[in-house]
């Protein structure tokens, strides 16, 4: 099994290029040099920002002047994104296969288009992928195509790489075929395992949602930590204490440098430094962008077209279309109700990652939808207890209390509920087509098939009975660019589908 990866094969491309244009390669600097960069999905990036082709430009010119260098993605890669729903994330494949990372991170969003295509995907990179903590249930070994650990041999130093994958691989991306086994200990055999074999740096490439693992750095299990960079994220990597906030959101690429000198024992002391290199300052490689660009005209073919005009300004940020009632989020489950002839229809709100805001005069094309709706999700309609309904809305009205993707829209239902009760117990009253919700009544429900598999939490929607009628083979995004076009004109408003009763008084209980 490869395991290991020599810095000039990862950059062998390049180095050819640079020998037949008569170039002097620069001579290693007695430091190995790492380059980090994560999360970064789309290859379109709004405003005319850097993108792939500017990393692959700066991956380059950082080899150059450094031989002994590798470049790590850290995952958050395969998708959502625009073009994902229409090939389940191959395009990014094909673009990374021509940046050529040293080595890739397995993180949650890698299984955006489900387990098998994920495996497809692994299948057809020429870089390795690696997740030290989620393994096939079926074996209880690493997932086809995958390690559970990889080694850089560095000309400086050899470092061995670790990485965690979130356990919403499983519980919000739907990765029923893998199992995770406990993070922390997977950590400490694994690095035990690498430095055994002599590796003097251990990094840990961290998919964790948030979690602080300083502690595996403190006490010696590992040396450098990478965070998959999200929005908020306290920060992106701890190298040995040092740590930095930026990252690729940021448009940033994370240098961190490794070397090693003698302590006062005699015995090799590492030392490591990091530094934020800004993606605008790279020229963009040529080949990549040619990539790109063929995707990116492609795009443009299925879904420049512009469909309908914004006349209410409406956004689908992040913290807003995970806490309360959203326009856009009313609109998108009015017409995946309809399609199937529902008589209500709940969607989760991380289904929706435009994280945009729309203003009065915007028009909006077939593209704006598939960016909004990524995951290429069909809709499934359901026979479903009323009880099994409040079941479902008092998990996501928790959700939404402390903003996860788990938090719900509705169609045709009217949820009152008190934040201010326990769990399970906040919903007052629910009215479906204007009457109130019967718990023993049985109704045609319509969802996303990933909630109907009890992902993301919905345990009581897994075992209903499912109904195969019109509409339920249809691509969400489909659907609803349909919708929109035909309405030609949006204003979309708040209309009271969820309410907290909280600074109501009474008058609604």
């Amino acid at each position: 099994m490869r395991r290991y990866l020599i810095p000039c094969f990862a950059a062998l491309a390049a180095c050819l290029s640079i020998c037949l244009a008569g170039a002097v390669v620069a001579q290693p600097s007695g430091k190995t040099r790492i380059l980090y960069f994560s999360s970064f999905p789309e290859i379109m990036q709004q405003d005319d920002k850097p993108g792939l082709a500017e990393l692959a430009g700066a991956i380059r010119a950082e080899t150059n002047s450094n031989p002994d260098t590798f470049f790590i993605n850290g995952g958050a890669s395969f998708g959502p994104s625009v073009f994902g729903a229409l090939d389940n994330g191959a395009h990014m494949v094909d673009i990374l296969n021509t940046i050529n990372p040293s080595v890739m991170g397995i993180g949650k969003r890698e299984f955006s288009y489900g387990f098998d295509n994920f495996v497809l995907n692994a299948l057809s990179a020429s870089f390795p992928l690696v997740s030290s903590n989620l393994v096939d249930s079926s074996t209880g070994a690493a997932i086809e195509a995958t390690y559970p650990t990889y080694v850089l041999e560095g000309n400086s130093v050899l470092v061995g790489v670790i990485a965690l994958t979130s356990a919403n691989a499983i519980i919000e991306y739907g990765a029923n075929q893998a199992q995770l086994i406990d993070s922390e200990q997977a950590t400490r055999d694994a690095a035990a395992s690498l430095r055994d074999e002599g590796v003097q740096a251990v990094v840990l490439l961290a998919d964790t949602d948030y979690d602080d693992l300083s502690k595996l750095r403190l006490d010696g299990t590992v040396d450098v930590i990478f965070y998959t960079h999200n929005f908020d994220n306290p920060q992106t990597v701890d190298a040995q204490g040092v740590i930095l906030t930026e990252g690729a959101l940021d448009g940033k690429v994370i240098a961190l440098d490794l070397w090693l000198d003698k302590a006062a024992s005699g015995s090799p002391n590492l030392n490591t430094q990091a530094e934020l290199l800004t993606l605008a300052d790279y020229a963009p490689a040529n080949d990549v962008a040619i990539v790109v660009n063929e995707y990116r005209d492609r795009l443009d073919q299925l879904l420049g077209p512009r469909i309908a005009t914004v006349e209410t300004q409406f956004d689908t940020l992040l913290g807003n279309i995970r806490s309360r009632e959203n326009p856009f989020a009313n609109m998108v489950t009015d017409a995946l109700r309809a399609e199937v002839g529902a008589d209500a229809m709940i969607l989760n709100a991380g289904s929706i990652r435009g994280n945009k805001a729309y203003p009065k005069g915007h028009e909006i094309s077939r593209g704006d939808i598939q960016r909004e709706l990524p995951f290429g999700n069909k809709t499934t309609l359901l026979r479903l207890r009323g009880a099994n309904i409040i079941a479902a809305l008092e998990h996501g009205i928790d959700c939404g209390l402390r903003g996860d993707g788990c938090y719900i829209h509705v169609s045709n239902l009217t949820i009152e509920f008190d934040g201010a009760k326990p769990i399970g117990n906040r919903i007052i009253r629910v009215l479906i087509d204007g009457k109130r919700l019967d718990p023993e009544a049985h109704y045609r429900v319509a969802v996303s098939d990933f909630m109907a598999d009890g992902n993301d939490g919905f345990d009581a929607l897994e075992d209903a009975q499912r109904l195969y009628d019109v509409g339920t083979n249809r691509l969400i995004w489909n659907i609803v660019a349909e919708h929109v076009e035909k309405l030609g004109i949006l204003t979309l408003q708040p209309e009271g589908r969820v309410i907290d009763v909280r600074n109501l008084g009474d008058s609604n209980s």
